[in-house]
């Protein structure tokens, strides 16, 4: 066997799991955490009906979409200097400008949408959760 070959072959398979190997390490990181913050609220949960309390219900978190508007804004305008960009070449291919322009215009639509949507939700929920009673008194 030629020792050039086995090196050649060896940096080859190491490149592979270097790519593939280290999403792989972030996904399982990332699952270990979430599954670690899962575990503590959980055992925070437990520990207060242990001591007779009853637990906040979930949160429902309200997120904030401007992160759609921001972005859709960017690739809009990036798609529309591709295809501009095209249109002074005198290239026939505006492919590039029409796929960022209409994932652009399509957060932008959607940011738009979950805009008005939340405008028509009730602000108030209080009957989404009854209320909690009063802690159970201690033993003896």
């Amino acid at each position: 066997m030629n020792p050039s070959a086995f090196v050649e072959s060896a940096t080859g398979m190491v490149a592979i799991v270097m790519i593939f190997g280290m999403p792989i390490i972030a996904i399982i990181a990332a699952l270990a955490i979430v599954m670690s913050v899962v575990n503590r609220r959980h055992k925070e949960r437990m520990k207060m009906i242990e001591q007779g309390m009853m637990p906040p219900p979930p949160r429902k978190q309200k997120g904030n979409y401007y992160g759609l508007l921001i972005t859709g804004a960017i690739l809009f305008a990036f798609g529309l200097a591709l295809f501009a960009g095209e249109m002074a070449g005198r290239g026939r291919d505006y492919t590039g400008g029409f796929i960022f322009g209409f994932i652009g215009l399509a957060m932008l639509a959607c940011f738009a949408i979950i805009r008005v949507a939340r405008k028509n939700e009730p602000t108030d929920r209080t009957d989404a959760y009854p209320p909690a009673p009063p802690p159970l008194p201690p033993q003896t």
